[in-house]
């Protein structure tokens, strides 16, 4: 399967790719850029040092059997990336299972970034980049 994260400018934009895959093939997750950071020397009283970053935009995680050109063409960096899940493993990384990322998404973007659900039945792997992204 190859999975397809595109980030629409807005909720009704999104509603309607959902619409359009159907909700077996497409779902809205969250996308966190970065995780919040707790100080739990307390474990009572943890104190949030930073909070949760996430994405702008609203995001559609659409899963096909192969990579649909006209999803990763779209313009101003809309498909954000799209990945093999069929590469996955416990030693893969970014490099392995990545077919396209957009121009902006770095190895910081890849290394910290996260969906949130999970999509169900992947192994993608989150936080895992060796080298610089391709």
């Amino acid at each position: 399967m190859i999975d397809h994260l595109i980030r629409c400018d807005t909720p009704e934009a999104a509603d309607a790719l959902v619409e359009q895959y159907g909700a077996s093939l497409a779902y809205q997750p969250r996308v966190i850029l970065l995780d919040a950071v707790w100080d739990e020397t307390d474990p009572d009283n943890p104190v949030l040092v930073s909070p949760e970053v996430t994405a702008s935009g609203y995001h559609v995680w659409i899963v096909l059997d192969t990579l649909d050109e006209a999803l990763r063409d779209l313009p101003d960096n809309a498909c954000r990336l799209i990945g093999d899940r069929a590469a996955c493993g416990p030693e893969a990384t970014w490099q392995d299972v990545l077919l396209h990322h957009a121009s902006d998404i770095g190895v910081e973007v890849l290394d910290s970034a996260r969906v949130d659900p999970v999509p169900a039945g992947t192994d993608y792997p989150w936080g895992k980049v060796s080298g610089p992204a391709t």
